[in-house]
């Protein structure tokens, strides 16, 4: 697509502003809750958008879009999977939130250090959540890249694309922490939720001009999945694992510890129920109507679909010179969105470097020196995930998934810890390497069907991963019973 200068001054203007909230956000104040948590006092407003913002990113700008676009109505099961996660956050954030207060939580590994009392479960958990959010960081700094590659019309090429955003990213990050973020997130916020409104009303506006229109969603598409009972239960497993595993993204329990307290993070969680109807749905239907407006001349395959939303844009502006200015907006938008991610996924992988191995290690250093250290590991994660980044081929909707899959076997760890009183450390630790051994092996081996039955790898593992659990805590709680009853006698 030709590079449209408006797009190119628009995006520009961003990205200028970021580095100067960054330096507005700095504080003297050097305690590492700070950094990382704002003080743990965050708002309505502040704690809202930086959900939002975080929880909606590249992936839901480019990835769900390229994925409806190539499997139609089935993909919007990842609708339902968004909105689940708010059930999910009910379920244990308030005692949670009331624990980060009472005992100063940083990290999700504070949490596990107190309930269970066991390093090699802590650095268990630790090791695959920084695994999946480097995963995470990973697939938006390739949307991110994918898009100014887009927007610059192939002058910027990707790999430079993304080193560029990593230096703006760790710059206004290091400078202003959380509250940096925050900031930025409110911003990136309002743009993500008009783009993906207007987007689909611009869209829907142009499919309703064709007569055959009705008549071709009703046919569907010859790439499309037909929904049949195998479909329907991938989908089921879907919203399972869109629920759990979201629900315990590091950077979403972290804003969990920075609320400022129940009732904030309650009014949130209420208002993030809405945001899968205005921003998951209205992306994905536009991915599906642009297979009927693009047509076969301009098809899309494999990783390219994950393009599909800027390209349709531009092929409606061919006709419609007005909508420059919503192919614009879009552009800005998901590249906020995108942005918005990362540098929160990027903040939780400095404070868990920080907090968890460089304390440890050094527990004479004070919380300036930490400070230094945590902002030298943004810079250095940061270009480690973009390397990386640069020369990944697969569509962002498979590392979606494989990152999401390796969550679930995390979640009993989290929520039965803060649900379940008397669960141990010792099932905990085998229900995960059980799950994740399962998820590994259904999803990588030849031999093996990535969806059995039509359901996800990780959703088999984590039902190993409750049977494990289950089994092993019951045969602690009968010794525990044995020994009480012997020293009774």
């Amino acid at each position: 697509m030709e590079s449209n200068p408006l797009t190119i001054w628009l995006v520009t203007g961003y990205l200028l502003c970021l580095p100067i909230i960054g330096w507005l956000a700095k504080s003297k104040n050097i305690r590492l809750k700070d950094y990382y948590l704002a003080g743990g006092s965050v708002g309505f407003v502040g704690l809202f958008f930086t959900l939002y913002a975080t929880t909606y990113s590249g992936n839901t700008m480019l990835g769900f879009a390229g994925r409806a676009y190539r499997e139609g109505p089935v993909s919007l099961f990842a609708v339902i999977g968004m909105a689940s996660v708010i059930p999910i956050f009910f379920l244990f954030a308030r005692k949670l939130n009331e624990l980060a207060k009472e005992h100063s939580f940083v990290t999700i590994a504070d949490f596990l250090k107190l309930r269970y009392r066991n390093l090699g479960l802590v650095y268990l958990v630790n090791s695959l959540l920084i695994l999946t959010l480097a995963s995470y960081v990973l697939t938006n700094l390739k949307a991110a890249g994918l898009l100014v590659e887009v927007i610059s019309d192939g002058k910027i090429s990707m790999v430079y694309a993304i080193f560029g955003l990593a230096v703006v990213m760790a710059l206004y990050e290091s400078l202003g922490g959380m509250k940096a973020v925050i900031w930025t997130d409110m911003m990136q916020g309002i743009m993500l939720l008009l783009g993906s409104i207007v987007v689909f009303t611009v869209v829907f506006m142009e499919v309703r001009t064709d007569a055959e229109f009705i008549e071709q969603l009703k046919l569907g598409s010859d790439t499309w999945v037909p929904m049949d009972a195998n479909q329907f239960r991938r989908g089921l497993s879907l919203i399972m694992m869109f629920g759990l595993a979201i629900a315990i993204y590091p950077h979403a329990l972290q804003r969990i510890f920075a609320a400022k307290n129940w009732e904030t993070l309650k009014s949130s969680f209420k208002w993030m129920c809405l945001m899968p109807l205005v921003t998951t749905l209205p992306i994905m239907l536009s991915g599906m109507l642009a297979i009927f407006i693009l047509g076969d001349s301009q098809s899309l395959h494999g990783a390219d679909t994950d393009r599909v939303i800027p390209i349709l844009l531009q092929h409606m502006s061919a006709k419609i010179p007005m909508l420059q200015w919503i192919l614009a907006l879009f552009l800005a938008a998901a590249l906020a969105a995108i942005m918005s991610t990362v540098d929160s996924a990027l903040l939780s992988l400095g404070s868990m470097f920080t907090q968890d191995i460089i304390r440890p290690v050094s527990p004479n250093l004070d919380d300036k020196r930490l400070a230094i250290v945590g902002r030298i590991m943004t810079w250095l994660l940061m270009f480690v995930t973009a390397a990386l980044a640069a020369f990944i081929s697969k569509t962002i909707w498979s590392l979606i998934v494989l990152k999401l899959e390796i969550m679930l076997q995390l979640a009993p760890s989290i929520i039965l810890g803060v649900l379940v009183a008397r669960l141990s450390w010792l099932p905990v630790l085998c229900g995960i390497v059980m799950g994740f051994f399962v998820t590994i092996v259904l999803k990588f081996i030849p031999s093996f069907e990535p969806h059995m039955l039509g359901i996800h790898a990780g959703i088999w593992g984590l039902a190993a991963n409750l049977i494990v659990v289950t089994l092993i805590q019951s045969l602690c709680q009968s010794k525990r019973s044995d020994v009480s009853s012997r020293s009774n006698h």
